[in-house]
């Protein structure tokens, strides 16, 4: 539907009900859709971060149904109104509103506001059922006694909006008290909330990004002693992204589910005998957030180089503004950009070989292109479609695990790169185990004859727990990149020049080796003059009979002519330009809105809101918002993630607020008002309770319209919207291919 000015009707009038009863007062209830009823539209639509244009589309009617429908319900309990609870405020709905009030000594306005909806759902059967989306004087009371119980509602605290913080503290609560965990507080969750009492200082309560108080201060000085950085505040009660940061390092090291809360088990690890040191703390360096006179020095010396820090100068508070100054001043100056005011910055600014900001700075950060381009990121896709995920296991044969299935002494290269990356991780998860002892003391042999089946079901779970890391994620990625790059230049040094061959020759020998050893023997080595439909025959009569069991490549049939079928369409782009890895990550994106996003989830996980097979690849919390897991899952199919190994034009993070600070410190951030976005770019939204970000896939500029592919949408899955470039919510553009 759509409502605008200078329409007239019924729809107009229940608008406009509507609007009056949430106390948006358009001053008119005839029907008649004028400038007030805009002006009311529009400060609802900006109360519950809808794009605020004064016009009633379905966004804006389902929104306010939604509101409406509790109050309906409350009034139907108390005898007041007989309709469906629809959500739609008519004639009856209005009345019935009206004469409640009239009844209990309230001013009969017909506008719901505190005193009304107090007494309105008092000693009713519920209050009303809050979710994710739902605004209003109820959610302010949730938040609030979320907060007091020492649950974090984000930055915004108690203010009135349902969103993504405020829904994993809810579904936090529920899982802490033997609720039902689906986020979404109804009658049970109601009354355990009633209930619950604040945690005491001398417990160990559950603390979270925006938590207070003494036990965060308890928090931060243990952490303090185990040489934790907390930031410059030190041990200042106040649970912000240094401590939360602090608390990731520690869970780490440690071998603790890394997720920056403090809970029971981490409380439990910080207060044993021998928790796992730090790398120490440096309370000398200033940072994104710091203040006070030492950031004021700093600002009159970057602005003294001809450095920008804001609109407001050298004020004291070291914002974004601040940070990224400092990182061009890094860039010029040939120290390390992290924005991070450290000793040798700090030396540097205040030298008098300090280099001024000359521009050189400004320009956008694209990387160099690899020249392997298309043929290796469509090889990777043709065989990691035929393998496993990155906790799989073969638990029949040798040791085979990961995403390409790395067997025996491969399986041994993997996991010591993965210790590698993290040692005091690896060995919290993995130290006494026999997998374990065999990585720290670099003893390779055995893994040539080790099976799971002689490993107990502890230590099986364990490695599994390792090979679900984040830095086993990165150790797998960067070793297929490796491994299949190493099969296309071993197929070019045998002779093969057909890409096709390649790639079907790649996915041979990563099932079997010797397969094409034997098919090799068969051809006498005359690798240059095959097809692809001789090698794929060649490989469907590779079949032997070794202990009753049909072996060798012919003996997976389906495999090989699944990958026959997809080589077959392969075509030789020889553009390597930034743009192809780019569209290829649209593409990858584009086919999720069909794929199955529970795949690789267990049964009973399979439907559940924000469960996916994008948190579980990252690996992030299951239940967590997952539009930027998303795109960063879309990004490293094509090769293009900031990891080690691939292109980083996209940032690794389920944050959108590392998004805007990624695009930003790159110099790729296009504003809206200025930038128009191409495709592959990404849009973001950074505003409290409605951060979201999605990849765009056109641009109109006529219309000022853009089209994108987005995960998590409204409904929980992938989806191709439309959007407004105009939309107040949006803040701009991550730019990923040059102009």
């Amino acid at each position: 539907m759509l409502l605008v000015e200078g329409n007239t009707g019924s729809q107009v009038k229940y608008l406009q009900y509507g609007l009056r009863i949430l106390c948006f007062n358009p001053k008119r209830l005839d029907g008649v859709f004028d400038s007030n009823t805009t002006s009311a539209v529009k400060r609802y639509q900006t109360s519950r971060n809808l794009s605020s244009d004064g016009k009633v589309g379905d966004g804006t009617w389902s929104k306010l149904k939604s509101d409406i429908s509790p109050i309906q319900t409350a009034l139907k309990e108390k005898g007041y109104y007989t309709g469906s609870v629809d959500g739609v405020a008519g004639d009856e709905t209005y009345n019935a509103l009206l004469k409640f009030q009239s009844d209990n000594g309230l001013t009969a306005d017909g506008m719901a506001g505190k005193g009304t909806l107090d007494k309105l759902y008092a000693s009713t059967s519920s209050k009303p059922l809050l979710q994710l989306g739902s605004t209003g004087t109820y959610v302010v009371e949730l938040q609030t006694k979320l907060i007091n119980l020492g649950y974090s509602c984000g930055d915004g605290g108690a203010d009135g909006i349902f969103g993504d913080d405020t829904y994993r503290a809810v579904r936090m609560f529920q899982q802490n008290n033997g609720l039902s965990v689906d986020g979404k507080v109804g009658n049970n969750t109601w009354a355990k909330l009633e209930t619950a009492t604040p945690t005491t200082p001398t417990t160990t309560p559950l603390l979270v990004l925006g938590s207070s108080g003494e036990a965060v201060i308890r928090l931060q000085k243990r952490l303090l002693e185990l040489e934790y950085d907390c930031g410059v505040s030190g041990a200042d009660g106040k649970f912000g992204t240094a401590t939360k940061n602090a608390v990731i390092a520690f869970q780490k090291n440690n071998g603790l589910r890394v997720d920056g809360k403090v809970g029971d088990d981490t409380w439990n690890k910080l207060n044993s005998a021998n928790p796992v040191k730090g790398s120490g703390s440096n309370s000398d360096l200033l940072r994104e957030g710091s203040t006070g006179s030492a950031v004021i020095t700093l600002q009159k010396r970057l602005i003294s180089l001809g450095y920008n820090c804001g609109a407001s100068g050298a004020d004291g508070n070291y914002g974004r503004s601040t940070k990224l100054a400092v990182i061009k001043f890094q860039r010029i100056n040939n120290l390390s950009p992290d924005g991070i005011a450290g000793k040798n910055t700090l030396e540097k600014l205040y030298s008098s070989n300090a280099k001024e900001n000359d521009g050189s700075a400004d320009a956008p950060i694209f990387p160099s292109i690899p020249v392997t381009g298309n043929l290796l990121e469509f090889t990777i896709e043709v065989i990691s479609a035929q393998e496993g995920s990155y906790s799989d296991m073969n638990k029949t044969d040798v040791l085979s695990i990961g995403l390409l299935q790395w067997r025996a002494s491969r399986a041994y290269e993997l996991l010591l790169n993965i210790r590698n990356l993290n040692p005091k991780s690896f060995d919290a998860i993995m130290a006494g185990t026999t997998i374990g002892n065999y990585i720290i003391a670099q003893n390779s042999s055995p893994f040539d004859t080790l099976r799971p089946t002689s490993l107990d079901s502890d230590e099986v779970d364990k490695l599994k727990q390792l090979l679900d890391t984040e830095e086993s994620h990165q150790a797998q990625d960067n070793l297929k990149r490796t491994d299949v790059n190493e099969y296309i230049e071993y197929g070019k040094r045998l002779g093969i020049s057909d890409e096709k061959v390649l790639i079907y020759f790649s996915d041979c020998y990563n099932q079997s080796p010797s397969g094409i050893s034997r098919i090799g023997k068969q051809i006498t080595n005359q690798w240059s003059n095959v097809s692809l439909d001789d090698i794929h025959n060649y490989a469907l009569q590779d079949v032997y009979i070794q202990n009753g069991e049909k072996k060798g490549l012919g003996a997976f049939p389906t495999r090989r002519n699944t990958v026959y079928d997809k080589v077959s369409k392969y075509s030789n782009e020889a553009d390597s330009s930034l743009s192809t890895f780019v569209e290829n990550m649209v593409l990858y994106a584009l086919a999720e809105e069909n794929a199955d996003r529970f795949e690789g989830l267990a049964a009973e996980d399979r439907g559940k809101e924000n469960y996916n097979k994008y948190n579980k690849w990252f690996p992030s919390d299951q239940g967590n918002a997952w539009c930027a897991c998303f795109i960063s899952w879309c990004a490293n199919k094509a090769g293009i993630l900031n990891v080690s190994g691939q292109l980083g034009i996209v940032p690794k993070s389920v944050r959108v607020a590392d998004y805007l600070s990624f695009y930003q410190e790159q110099n790729r951030f296009g504003d809206k008002n200025e930038y128009q976005p191409k495709r592959g770019d990404i849009f973001i939204r950074k505003s409290n309770g409605a951060s979201h970000v999605g990849i765009v896939t056109g641009y109109d500029p006529q219309t000022h319209m853009y089209t994108t592919i987005e995960g998590n949408t409204e409904d929980d899955t992938v989806k191709q919207k439309t959007r407004s470039i105009n939309d107040s919510g949006l803040t701009g553009f991550g730019i990923n291919t040059p102009a």
